[in-house]
């Protein structure tokens, strides 16, 4: 890859429009829930995290430590013609709900 593929790579990434997403994190009997702007990234950022021993929480770290194995699914998307407000509004009311059902905590 030269240095103009890259930079145009670099532009296209910039430029990506966010595709706002309730994501779960599953580990062991642990379920967590997070509002992401960008759902293809967050298993990365949360492996990469939780291997560093930063995990968004001290319970999913030490859930992570004991088995190792990870599943990220996203639950729900929201629709991307929300204002940045309605979306705040509508995520937050729509990870309540989801976390009522899965008996999931919010991170």
């Amino acid at each position: 890859m030269d240095k103009m593929d890259r930079r145009a790579a670099k532009a296209q990434w910039r430029e990506r429009k966010e595709d706002w997403a309730i994501a779960s994190v599953r580990i062991g009997a642990g379920v967590w829930l997070k509002l992401t702007p960008d759902p293809a990234s967050f298993e990365n950022r949360v492996r990469f995290m939780l291997r560093q021993g930063a995990g968004l929480g001290g319970d999913m770290q030490t859930a992570w430590t004991d088995t190792k194995a990870i599943t990220v699914e996203v639950v729900e998307r929201l629709d991307p013609k929300l204002s940045a407000l309605a979306r705040e509004r509508v995520g937050a009311a729509r990870l309540a709900h989801w976390a009522e059902t899965l008996g999931a905590r919010i991170i």
